[in-house]
């Protein structure tokens, strides 16, 4: 099983991206939401850990996801967090 980490929100640029760091691991990553959503690693860190970011919106899954969609979902930090 993967560890977990937990991203941080440590600032927004003036493009829109967030930066988020991992304290435990120092992945770095700049991302920016859907609709124009972007991922770019800064540093990658812990690479064999799973990173969570939370979002400050709510986001939904429709339920005629598939577990598929519902784990990239997750694991782009778009989705839920898998409950510890």
């Amino acid at each position: 099983m993967r560890k977990a980490h937990e991203m941080r929100m440590v600032r927004t640029g003036k493009s829109g991206l967030e930066e988020w760091v991992c304290p435990t691991c120092g992945r770095r990553l700049m991302l920016r939401w859907p609709p124009h959503y972007e991922k770019v690693v800064a540093e990658p860190g812990d690479e064999e850990a799973g990173h969570v970011v939370r979002s400050a919106a709510p986001v939904t899954v429709a339920p005629d996801a598939g577990a598929c969609e519902s784990r990239r979902l997750r694991e782009t930090g778009i989705g839920p967090a898998i409950p510890r």
